[in-house]
C-alpha cells in the first residue's frame, strides 16, 4: 500500500514538473479524442485552422466552437478531461481549459497513470503512418513491469466504465502501455477493440492495423 501511495505521489509530482516544462516551451499538453461540429484553433502564431480528432494541442492554443460544436481533450500534462460545448472559446494550458467565452467545460478526473501515456498515442499514430511502428515481444516481464501493467489495465477499466462507447481514448492508453511492454498479444486485442469502436476512423485503423501486423 505504501509503495502504491508513494507511486502515486511521485507520479503526481512528476506530471506537475512536466507541465511547467510545457508551459515554459509551449509544448504538446493534450489530445484531442472527440470533436463534432465547427471547431477551429490558433496558435500563438499563424491563421486559425480546422481542428481533428487525436490532434495534439499545445500550451496556448486559443480553441473555439461555434454553436452546437463539441470537443472533448485529455490532457497529457495534467489528470483531467475536458468536455466543452459551443458557442465557447477558450486557451489550452498545460493545467487545463482556460475559459474566455461560453460555458465552463465538463471535467473528468483521469488516474495518474494515464496522461503520460496518452502523450505517446500522436507519435505512434505518425510512425504507425510511415510504416515505421515496431512492436517486439517480451516473454518475460519483470515484477515491477507486471504491477505497471496491472495498475495500467485497473486505470483503464476505470476509463471506460465512464467513455462513451465510441470513444477509444482508454483503449489508446492501454495500447500505449501494452506496445511499451511489448505484449504482442494484449496489443492486438485492444487494437480489434479499437477497429469495432470506430470503423470509420481512418487514422484508428491505421494505428490498429499496425499493431496486428506486429510480431
Amino acid at each position: 500500500m505504501k509503495n502504491n501511495t508513494l507511486r502515486l505521489v511521485v507520479a503526481f509530482l512528476g506530471s506537475m514538473v512536466s507541465a511547467l516544462a510545457f508551459a515554459q516551451a509551449g509544448g504538446d499538453v493534450g489530445l484531442v479524442n472527440s470533436l463534432q461540429g465547427d471547431v477551429s484553433y490558433q496558435g500563438k502564431e499563424g491563421p486559425a485552422r480546422k481542428a481533428q480528432a487525436y490532434m495534439r494541442l499545445r500550451h496556448g492554443d486559443k480553441v473555439t466552437l461555434a454553436a452546437g460544436a463539441a470537443i472533448r481533450i485529455s490532457y497529457t500534462t495534467a489528470s483531467r478531461q475536458e468536455s466543452w460545448s459551443g458557442p465557447a472559446t477558450f486557451v489550452a494550458t498545460s493545467a487545463g481549459g482556460e475559459l474566455l467565452k461560453g460555458a465552463k467545460p465538463q471535467i473528468v478526473n483521469l488516474p495518474a497513470a494515464v496522461p503520460q501515456k496518452l502523450a505517446r498515442v500522436s507519435e505512434l499514430m505518425n510512425t504507425s503512418r510511415v510504416g515505421g511502428l515496431v512492436v517486439r515481444s517480451v516473454k518475460a516481464q519483470s515484477a515491477s513491469s507486471k504491477e505497471e501493467v496491472a495498475e495500467a489495465v485497473a486505470a483503464y477499466e476505470t476509463m471506460r466504465a465512464s467513455a462513451a462507447p465510441s470513444d477509444v481514448t482508454p483503449e489508446l492508453f492501454l495500447y500505449s502501455v501494452f506496445q511499451e511492454h511489448g505484449m504482442v498479444d494484449d496489443l492486438k486485442i485492444v487494437a480489434k477493440e479499437m477497429m469495432t469502436r470506430q470503423p470509420n476512423n481512418a487514422e484508428i485503423q491505421q494505428l490498429a492495423q499496425a499493431a496486428l501486423n506486429a510480431r
